[in-house]
């Protein structure tokens, strides 16, 4: 019987634990998120690229329902609070596919940004942690973003300036965003925002 029983618990155990993204996975799921959360908050670079390692580590850490709103998720928050402006939390926190970008639905965890982006369509080149960043810094008791300070985002790229964005009900396709300031780009496939991205990494703009 107590052989029974450690098996059980060793199979559930399992079973929660099948629920966790390889580190691929995990980078490409916030790079997708992050880029739209760039097009929408109106992130500078340097938010851009801090949000991005927010996120994968948000996403490295998921292997269960309960850590989708607990300690992780609240490291998260308060993460992004070092990093993003007053204004650009405010508006965060009232975009649920932001705020809470995995669901737990029919048993499997959902990114609800599928439901308002197409799968293959960003709006600006791979920051530099999608190449570099392994997700280190959750493992720090510290913040990594506590007092820095992060390029601040130009005149035309404040919160809910993105437009274009697509709303559920109203019908036929899902629209394209537009530009969203002047650091935003055309929409473009993964390959050519990775492809933009090393561009950027290898050929860094002269100051």
């Amino acid at each position: 019987m107590k052989r029974l029983i450690l098996t059980m618990v060793a199979v559930l155990t399992l079973g929660a634990a099948a629920n966790a993204m390889s580190y691929k996975s995990a980078r490409d799921q916030a790079f997708f998120l992050t880029d739209k959360m760039a097009y929408e908050l109106g992130l500078s670079d340097d938010q851009y690229n801090a949000v991005f390692e927010i996120n994968i580590d948000y996403i490295m850490c998921i292997d269960t329902y309960d850590d989708l709103y607990g300690t992780f998720w609240n490291r998260r928050n308060n993460e992004l609070r070092y990093v993003l402006s007053a204004a650009q939390y405010q508006y965060y926190m009232q975009l649920e596919y932001f705020y809470r970008p995995i669901t737990w639905t029919n048993k499997k965890f959902v990114f609800t940004i599928y439901d308002r982006y197409p799968k293959d369509r960003f709006y600006r080149a791979a920051p530099p942690g999608y190449q570099v960043y392994k997700g280190s810094n959750r493992y720090f008791d510290h913040s990594a973003y506590n007092g820095r300070t992060f390029g601040a985002p130009t005149s035309k790229s404040q919160p809910g300036s993105g437009t274009g964005t697509y709303q559920p009900g109203m019908g036929g396709s899902k629209s394209q965003p537009g530009t969203s300031g002047s650091k935003s780009q055309p929409g473009m496939t993964k390959k050519q925002a990775v492809n933009q991205g090393k561009q950027q990494m290898n050929n860094p703009p002269r100051r």
